[in-house]
C-alpha cells in the first residue's frame, strides 16, 4: 500500500516543543504475551487466539527491550496480556531491569496462576502494583462469563494473596455484564473487604469475543443507565463518608478501608488524544510480536521494535503519533463504545485481520530526528 494511499506526510510542520522536553512516555503498556489459559467471553483482543500469538517477542527480545526502556526512565509499565503470569520468570526478569532504574511496574491478570511465592518473587523484583478481574460476587456469575471452574475462588484467593505480599496497590477491574450488572455494588463491597485500592468498572467493549458474544453478554442501555446511577450512589455513599464505609460492609469499625471507585470510559482517549494532546501524548502500547500500537483498540500500528529500538521511535517523533492523518481517521470512526463493534469492509478489523503497518523512522512520516537526538548524534 502507497503511503498516499492512506494519507500519511512525508513530514509535519508541527512545532515539537512539547515533545521535545519529554526523555520518554509517562507510562506503558506491555503485553508480555497474547497467550491465555482463559476464554473470556468479553476478551476484546482475543487473547489466546489473535494473530500475535504465533509470533511473540523472545525472552532475548523482551529483555533487550526492558533495558532500552531502563534509559528512558518511563515512570510506569504496565504487563498486559494475554495472561502475563504465563511469561512469569520473564516478569520478574523485566521487573528487576525497569524498577532499578526507577519506573514504577505493574500487571493485569486473571489471578488463575499467582502463588504465595511468585506474589513474594515478583514483588521483590521490583513489581509492586496489580489488578485482578472480578466479575461478579460469586462463583456462578464469575464462572458464566470467565468460563473456568473454581476461577472465582483464585480470582479471590489472588487478592488476598497480593495484599498479604505487601502490593502497594491492588486494584479490581469489573466488567459489566447481562447478568452481573446488578452485582456491582455486593461485588465493590467483598473488594472493600479484601482490602482492594481501586475498584473499575467500564463498559464492555465490542472487539473481539465482546463482539462475536454481545448478543447475550451485552446490557440493554437501560442497565446502563442504571449502573451510572449506582456507580455515582457508591461513589457518595462509600468515598465521602467513610465513617460509615466500615459498618456498611461489616468490616471492624473504626478501621479505614479507602477503596476507590471508578467509572472507565475506553473511547476517552480516542477523542482526547486526536485533538488536544495530538502534539504530545505520554503513552504507548507494545504488543506481544513488539508492534508499536496507536491504541488496542484501533488496527494500525506505527513501528515495531523489532525493527528499531523504542528510543529511536521516540527520538523521531512517536509523541506525536496522534497527529498522523490515518490515525485521525481510524480514531474518528469511534464515538462510543457501540462504534467499536461497527465493521467496514474498507478496515482491517482489529484483533482479527493484520493492522495496518506504517513506521515513523522508515517512513520518514514525522520529519525526522527531533533536536535532542541530533544534538547526541
Amino acid at each position: 500500500m502507497e503511503l498516499t494511499e492512506i494519507g500519511i506526510p512525508g513530514e509535519s510542520s508541527v512545532p515539537m516543543k512539547h515533545a521535545r522536553i519529554l526523555r520518554g512516555p509517562y507510562q506503558m503498556s506491555f503485553d508480555i504475551t497474547n497467550k491465555c489459559n482463559f476464554r473470556c467471553l468479553h476478551c476484546f483482543n482475543r487473547s489466546g487466539e489473535n494473530p500475535v500469538t504465533a509470533n511473540e517477542l523472545t525472552d532475548d527480545e523482551v529483555l533487550e527491550f526492558a533495558h532500552d526502556l531502563a534509559r528512558l526512565k518511563l515512570f510506569n509499565l504496565c504487563f498486559c496480556g494475554g495472561e502475563p503470569f504465563l511469561r512469569f520468570e520473564l516478569m520478574c526478569k523485566v521487573g528487576e531491569i525497569l524498577s532499578a532504574s526507577g519506573s514504577i511496574v505493574s500487571f493485569v491478570s486473571n489471578g488463575s496462576l499467582i502463588t504465595e511465592e511468585k506474589a513474594k518473587k515478583l514483588l521483590s523484583s521490583g513489581v509492586t502494583r496489580g489488578q485482578v478481574s472480578l466479575d461478579g460476587d460469586n462463583p456462578a456469575s464469575y464462572e458464566r462469563l470467565r468460563g473456568v471452574k473454581g476461577s472465582f475462588e483464585k480470582a479471590v484467593s489472588a487478592i488476598k494473596i497480593l495484599k498479604e505480599a505487601g502490593f502497594k496497590e491492588v486494584d479490581v477491574a469489573f466488567c459489566p455484564t447481562a447478568w452481573n450488572i446488578d452485582e456491582v455494588e455486593s461485588t465493590f463491597l467483598l473488594c472493600k473487604e479484601l482490602g482492594v485500592s481501586g475498584f473499575r468498572v467500564q463498559p464492555l467493549m465490542l472487539l473481539g469475543r465482546g463482539k462475536e458474544n454481545a448478543r447475550f453478554i451485552l446490557p440493554t442501555p437501560l442497565q446502563y443507565r442504571e449502573l451510572v446511577k449506582i456507580i455515582n450512589f457508591m461513589k457518595e455513599k462509600y468515598m465521602f463518608n467513610e465513617s460509615s464505609n466500615c459498618s456498611a460492609c461489616g468490616l471492624t469499625p473504626n478501621v479505614t478501608h479507602n477503596t476507590n471507585i471508578e467509572w472507565g470510559d475506553p473511547v476517552d482517549h480516542l477523542i482526547r488524544f486526536p485533538t488536544i494532546t495530538e502534539h504530545c501524548s505520554t503513552s504507548a502500547g507494545i504488543k506481544a510480536d513488539g508492534s508499536i500500537q496507536v491504541s488496542p483498540y484501533l488496527p494500525i500500528t506505527v513501528g515495531n521494535i523489532r525493527k528499531h529500538k523504542f528510543s529511536e521511535y521516540w527520538d523521531n517523533g512517536l509523541a506525536r503519533m496522534w497527529e498522523i492523518p490515518k490515525v485521525k481517521e481510524l480514531a474518528g470512526r469511534v464515538a462510543s463504545v457501540k462504534d467499536m463493534g461497527r465493521s467496514d469492509e474498507r478496515i482491517p478489523t482489529v484483533w482479527f485481520d493484520e493492522d495496518i503497518e506504517i513506521d515513523i523512522i522508515d517512513d520518514n512520516l514525522l520529519g525526522g530526528l527531533n533536536e535532542r537526538s541530533k544534538a547526541s548524534v
